[in-house]
């Protein structure tokens, strides 16, 4: 595309130059450019590029060459980032990801909020306030620890919400921690404990899932807060694009999960009702409209696709199995309507 071309495309925010084989053509670009520009600089061993060659060591050793001539082996000196591409393919994947995370979100400290605040039961406060305690030793045995889900809004249901944590660990830790949870298990008097460890590399490099990337763009809008994180920590804040985008995996998902529900013999109301509110976010977030718990989020739904699901259902679902199952397929009719049809296959 010619400078024309990103003339009349001025909603681009991104744009990828690749292959530069001049190292005068870099320097116009930054004067022209300034700090906008980020050049990267894939360095690969001789023998190796004439490996990978699709037509042969003789081509990669002329158009080696040519580029040689043209001044580019001087572009990595000019060149932000020189990686190392003498690994797996998937090796370079996440490390361009890791260095174009910081071009693409903004960054911040999650805010703290101590576990008193969160309007938990008593027992459920102890234990993560435990929880806490153990991971707050010198060396820390975790990054970050953030109650998600109902219970970080203040939602919490006794009988119904299990207790959802995030932590953020490197897995040299894995023992530590695993013995800790053991023990708060243990105090948990019942209530399912749900723990995500992921690593703060993961994170920086948005390599988690939707779900958890999810929980990233919360905490960096300040919608819930950590109960504790490393001193100096800061994270990626995903942008509500990429967050309602990566949820289409969710979508996805939950979609099929209802169906398998609904043809089960016995069919678990709660795990229905959860899967159907989770679908029910995932299409209404791309409607602009975010709703943190199931319960909203069938509510709004109700508001949104009008005659598809009534009150008289929403206000029994959680208890009444029959409507539980009517709501969920509404919703997930609701879903498959925005799937094109096959249409008939030569």
């Amino acid at each position: 595309m010619g400078w024309t071309g990103i003339a009349r495309h001025h909603y681009l925010d991104r744009l990828t130059i690749e292959s530069l084989h001049r190292d005068e053509l870099v320097r116009e670009l930054r004067k022209l450019l300034g700090d906008v520009l980020v050049v990267i600089y894939l360095d690969t061993g001789q023998r190796l590029r004439e490996q990978r060659g699709t037509a042969g060591a003789s081509d990669v050793r002329i158009r080696d060459a040519i580029k040689r001539e043209r001044g580019a082996e001087a572009i990595a000196a000019l060149a932000d980032e020189v990686v190392g591409n003498n690994g797996s393919l998937l090796s370079l994947r996440h490390r361009l990801d890791r260095l174009v995370s910081p071009l693409t979100w903004s960054w911040r400290r999650p805010a703290v909020m101590p576990v008193k605040t969160l309007g938990l039961p008593v027992h459920l406060e102890s234990c993560l306030t435990a929880l806490v305690e153990r991971v707050a030793v010198r060396p820390p045995l975790a990054d970050l620890v953030a109650v998600t889900g109902s219970g970080a809004r203040g939602k919490y249901q006794h009988g119904w919400s299990d207790l959802d944590v995030l932590v953020v660990a490197e897995t040299e830790n894995l023992s530590a921690l695993r013995d800790a949870l053991a023990d708060l298990r243990k105090e948990m008097g019942g209530v399912k404990l749900g723990v995500t460890l992921v690593s703060a590399g993961e994170c920086v490099s948005g390599l988690v899932s939707p779900r958890i990337l999810h929980v990233l763009t919360q905490l960096g809008n300040g919608d819930i807060g950590c109960q504790w994180c490393r001193a100096g920590l800061v994270l990626p804040v995903p942008d509500s694009r990429t967050d309602a985008t990566e949820s289409l995996r969710d979508g996805i998902a939950a979609a099929i999960e209802i169906r398998r529900q609904l043809l089960r013999s016995t069919v678990d109301l709660r795990s229905l009702y959860k899967l159907t509110g989770l679908l029910a976010k995932v299409v209404l977030r791309f409607d602009g409209t975010e709703c943190p718990s199931d319960d909203q989020a069938l509510r709004a739904f109700a508001v949104r696709f009008p005659g598809r699901v009534t009150d008289d259902l929403l206000c029994g679902a959680q208890t009444d199995l029959a409507k539980t199952a009517q709501v969920g397929q509404a919703v997930l009719a609701t879903w498959l309507d925005t799937v094109p049809p096959a249409g008939r296959v030569a």
